[in-house]
């Protein structure tokens, strides 16, 4: 495997744990009524774990590959000297920040007992988050028009964010629908997460249009361009992932009072689907936004 695929796949892993930490954290700590809310996060707790361990990992990694990727190649990529020299680069200067957020991000991990703990996860993802909207393409400008391009990307990953890392806590609480005294509070939370899911949809798509708009300039119709193809599979996959959650909420969720198991059944099957779908598109991004916007 080359060092750059390496970056690629570390880069997907990396985005996918934090969203995935985000999405759990908003859905557990924000959405979901008390008492409800710590049913769901103990049921997603070696999820929110592994999610965790693979931001650090990954974290970690990636200053690894650039290190590499700067230096000599792979025998570069655990030399610290090498290390060093990428913190004192733009991409390295945001780094650091995102490592100490990894770290304060483990901490609380491990204290299970701390009184309002999801909510200091909910705080480092968040945070950890917005530095990914300080390198790469959404840094390429400066000036007004660059705060614009970088609160513009702060906007789409977090709604991203919100929408990828719900779908598995959803599935979650879709299964307490079927229990008699947990039945009302799941029905709270998943009428709270369609509102707020409503707006993570329209943010992501408008917010993707003006991203698309400030890197290219340009509609991206140039198929001799390897980073324009890429960036119309994933507007077609965001697509697709946007008519599944039309789907689920307005054929499918109005039919849960006729037949309710069959559909619950088949809106778990859809949101497996939608959830394979934005890990589609997560790689996707992390593919291209190793390559020239061009």
């Amino acid at each position: 495997m080359s060092l750059t695929a390496l970056f690629v796949l570390c880069r997907f892993v990396h985005f996918a744990s934090l969203m995935q930490i985000f999405g759990l954290s908003v859905f557990c700590s924000l959405l979901a009524p008390d008492g409800f809310s710590a049913i769901l996060q103990r049921k997603n707790q070696m999820l929110m774990v592994w999610s965790g361990l693979l931001a650090a990992v990954t974290s970690v990694g990636m200053l690894a590959i650039q290190a590499a990727l700067m230096g000599n190649g792979w025998e570069d990529i655990l030399n610290i000297n090498v290390w060093i020299l990428v913190l004192t680069t733009a991409f390295g200067e945001v780094w650091s920040w995102h490592l100490l957020l990894t770290a304060v991000l483990l901490l609380v991990m491990l204290m299970d007992w701390m009184p309002g703990r999801n909510v200091l996860l909910l705080l480092c993802s968040l945070g950890l988050l917005i530095t990914q909207a300080l390198i790469g393409h959404a840094a390429m400008h400066q000036g007004l028009l660059g705060v614009a391009q970088r609160t513009n990307h702060v906007v789409h990953l977090l709604s991203a964010a919100y929408w990828f890392g719900s779908l598995l806590p959803l599935l979650t609480c879709m299964l307490y629908t079927r229990e008699r005294a947990a039945r009302p509070y799941a029905i709270v939370t998943l009428i709270r997460f369609s509102v707020w899911g409503h707006a993570a949809v329209a943010l992501v798509i408008v917010t993707g249009i003006i991203n698309t708009a400030i890197i290219l300039q340009r509609w991206p119709t140039d198929m001799t361009s390897l980073y324009q193809c890429l960036l119309v599979v994933k507007v077609i996959l965001v697509g697709m992932m946007a008519s599944v959650a039309v789907y689920n909420r307005y054929r499918l969720v109005p039919l849960m009072g006729k037949d309710p198991l069959r559909a619950q059944n088949r809106f778990i099957t859809m949101t497996w689907l939608e959830w394979g779908l934005a890990l589609s598109v997560l790689l996707l991004v992390s593919g291209f936004a190793t390559l020239a916007p061009r």
